[in-house]
């Protein structure tokens, strides 16, 4: 007769998805890279604000010289995320017809960490500069209000991507028939959309944070325009680095070192998972060491009610 945890770990001993490791929407928005054990990571927060400038020779073909600082790098700290360690107790796990109850459980840490990943980077893409918030008062409807987006971020980038709650998203599908009595003339949301390289993506869930409330993603009436192509900086205005696991840790606990960016650790046999009480069974969270960072906030601009 086979044993009960080697049965488990068959059933649970591989990843969801591991062509999928970041969350699709911090991949839209953000370059990802990682980093070795222990490696600091540095981004360069000064704008290098050259003025392009072309000198006529002199008849002695003279060079015109002039003195720059070098932009500064500032050091990038990385943010540890972890799960409630949960488990399954051995007594439920041996006499349970359903055998995959942690398999369903590292699969619920794989989405909630996700989720805290995206909730992180908009997060910092609220805490930028004010200047990048486009209010939509003063007669500006949803239509108006992506225009007036477009046109604070068009001289610094371009191929968008609109990240939008769900009301937002409602808003935009519904915009033509909602307002066919006003039009004088034929607008068409979703075609300016397509002229302009939009690209629409809904944001939801929720999540919660240590002791808080659970809370969405994203606000159901914002919206959040990022240019992907920057004339600014070459790559994405947003920064996504997950630090790599150790070799000798990851081995340790069956994953694959190539791979090791972020782990669901799952007990292969029973231990004490409660000491005052003594109790038996399988244990399962998740751990991962990430940096999120916006690198070019003149390349996002957001609106906190967009159907206002």
């Amino acid at each position: 007769m086979e044993r009960p945890d080697v049965l488990i770990a068959k059933v649970i001993g591989q990843p969801i998805d591991s062509a999928l490791p970041t969350p699709v929407i911090v991949s839209e928005i953000a370059d990802v890279e990682t980093a070795e054990p222990g490696e600091d990571v540095y981004t360069f927060t000064a704008y290098d604000d050259n003025v392009d400038t072309i000198y006529t020779a002199g008849d002695s073909g003279e060079l015109v010289s002039v003195k720059k600082s070098p932009a500064g790098a500032t050091l990038l700290n990385f943010a540890g995320l972890q799960t409630d360690l949960a488990y399954v107790t051995i007594n439920e796990i041996l006499n349970s017809k359903d055998q995959t109850a942690l398999a369903r459980k590292k699969a619920a840490i794989t989405r909630a960490m996700d989720k805290q990943e995206v909730v992180r980077m908009i997060a910092a893409i609220g805490a930028i500069v004010s200047q990048q918030v486009v209010g939509n008062g003063g007669g500006l409807d949803l239509y108006d209000t992506i225009l007036a987006l477009v046109h604070k971020i068009e001289d610094y980038g371009d191929s968008y991507v609109l990240l939008v709650g769900s009301g937002t998203k409602e808003a935009i599908d519904t915009y033509d028939k909602d307002n066919v009595t006003n039009f004088q003339y034929r607008i068409g949301i979703k075609e300016t959309l397509a002229n302009f390289g939009i690209k629409v993506i809904k944001v939801v869930g929720s999540v919660k944070l240590d002791a808080g409330a659970y809370s969405p993603i994203l606000d159901s009436k914002s919206g959040i325009l990022i240019a992907l192509n920057s004339q600014l900086k070459v790559g994405k205005p947003c920064l996504f680095v997950r630090r790599k696991i150790s070799p000798e840790i990851a081995q340790g606990m069956g994953i694959n070192p190539d791979e090791a960016f972020r782990f669901i650790s799952v007990a292969q046999t029973p231990t004490v998972i409660n000491n005052s009480k003594n109790i038996l069974g399988y244990g399962v969270f998740g751990y991962e060491n990430l940096i999120e960072a916006i690198v070019n906030y003149k390349a996002i601009a957001w609106c906190s009610d967009m159907i206002a």
